[in-house]
């Protein structure tokens, strides 16, 4: 009954260096966790160019033409949505490829070290495409904590409503309850424990009481 939070990584000390692949989950349907992501790569990464590959699929680049490709696949696993993530660096790695042969070529014929220093113009690039991955793995977190927050926070609301429209007696539930506990265990122990769950999750004691009595098949 208490909110399930989207799973994170614990930060390392070091930050990753071109992130491949990641996995993230999240405590809603697919369909709400791709609408964040379609956002948070607008508002958040600047992202102009979302291609959608497949349902609930997509692909972007980060930033620039040498920027990294973020894949993301959404599934369903019951009632979390699994998010995988793929980065694809293809462009950066093909341009420090020709570049290096490019510094090799050039120090073999000029018979100097001189053009290896060419090499230098790759860090720069490196540097921000790397920056860029590290920065959307980031902002994903937060992303879906948020989210995942705000989307247990309108399902409360909207079954809180619910309950205010029900016509039941909580008192007269109770009553019923705790007469069967007595029954089954012995005590009240464990309608308390319950009643205590629901009300740590932003119920009150009669919203409480109510959501129990539908649980068990207890009826006024």
């Amino acid at each position: 009954m208490r909110e399930a939070g989207v799973k994170r990584e614990i930060p390392p000390a070091i930050q990753p260096i071109f992130p491949s692949y990641r996995r993230r989950y999240m405590h809603a349907p697919p369909e709400y966790a791709y609408k964040c992501i379609i956002h948070m790569l607008k508002e958040n990464m600047s992202c102009s160019e979302i291609k959608r590959i497949g349902e609930l699929s997509l692909r972007t680049r980060l930033s620039g033409y040498f920027g990294a490709v973020l894949s993301v696949q959404i599934s369903r696993e019951g009632e979390i949505s699994i998010l995988d993530l793929r980065f694809n660096y293809i462009r950066v790695i093909l341009f420090a490829a020709l570049l290096l042969g490019a510094t090799i070529v050039l120090s073999l014929l000029s018979r100097s070290v001189l053009p290896m220093l060419g090499a230098a113009a790759f860090l720069p690039i490196a540097y921000k495409v790397n920056g860029d991955a590290v920065k959307s793995l980031m902002v994903l977190n937060e992303t879906l904590s948020f989210a995942e927050k705000a989307y247990v926070r309108q399902g409360l609301l909207k079954e809180r409503e619910r309950l205010r429209r029900s016509k039941v007696n909580a008192a007269v539930l109770y009553e019923k309850l705790r007469r069967k506990h007595i029954k089954t265990w012995g005590d009240t122990n464990v309608l308390k424990y319950k009643i205590e769950e629901y009300q740590s999750a932003g119920f009150t004691y009669e919203e409480a009481i109510i959501k129990i009595a539908e649980e068990e098949g207890v009826t006024v």
